[in-house]
């Protein structure tokens, strides 16, 4: 417990950081699994249904996932090197998604664990700010390696979580909510605690412990946790 309060802590302190170096709009951390699968994510000032519709449409179609980005030697990628503005209206990506949601720009910040890209932040502007500037890259830059000794015991303070399989076929991908309260559940919280932790009401909590029992074909917090974290 005191290993993750550290780690929380740690991670409020570089958001705090980020933010008054370079004054994005909003600030996303997550884990990058050994699949290159981003998990584990931390939203700050970025609204909840922007991020489950990334999460349900957009994910695959972004030219920053990490997937693409961990092949890359730099650790400060910006949306202008991985998708220059002279192919953004052939993007749907950018068309259908990031304009409408006003964002200007985003630069991606990976931190590395022997050479590997073990979690990133993705920082967002939204119109009507300016994009990032050249120093506020070369600031990143600076910031990218204390960023990554500050944060080094965060790497294991979130337990992996991965999909089960069911026969031949991959369980159903837990929505970013999911993933909080199935976290919180395998700390032994009760619903009335969720609730309380993640502003939801204690019906909330429950119909949503029941759709993942449906898609992960569990019947019990215990084989919920089970099946996601063993």
């Amino acid at each position: 417990m005191q290993s993750n309060t550290q780690g929380n802590a740690a991670l409020e302190a570089a958001v705090v950081t980020i933010a008054g170096l370079l004054r994005p709009g909003a600030v996303v951390f997550y884990r990058i699994g050994a699949d290159h699968a981003p998990s584990g994510f931390e939203l700050f000032g970025l609204a909840e249904s922007m991020h489950r519709t990334w999460l349900q449409r957009y994910c695959a179609l972004d030219p920053m996932h990490p997937s693409r980005s961990v092949q890359q030697r730099g650790n400060v990628l910006t949306l202008d090197g991985e998708l220059p503005a002279a192919l953004r209206q052939a993007s749907a990506y950018w068309l259908h998604f990031l304009k409408p949601y006003r964002v200007v720009d985003v630069m991606e910040v990976l931190l590395r664990e022997e050479g590997r890209a073990a979690a990133a932040f993705s920082l967002l502007r939204f119109a009507p700010d300016a994009p990032f500037s050249a120093c506020d890259i070369e600031r990143m830059h600076v910031l990218q390696p204390l960023l990554e000794v500050a944060l080094a015991a965060t790497w294991g303070s979130e337990p992996a979580m991965h999909a089960p399989r069911h026969g031949t076929s991959l369980a159903p991908c837990l929505t970013h909510r999911e993933e909080q309260i199935a976290r919180l559940v395998r700390k032994g919280l009760s619903n009335k605690a969720i609730a309380r932790e993640l502003d939801l009401s204690p019906p909330t909590v429950k119909t949503h412990l029941l759709r993942m029992f449906r898609k992960l074909g569990v019947s019990s917090r215990t084989e919920l946790v089970g099946a996601l974290f063993l």
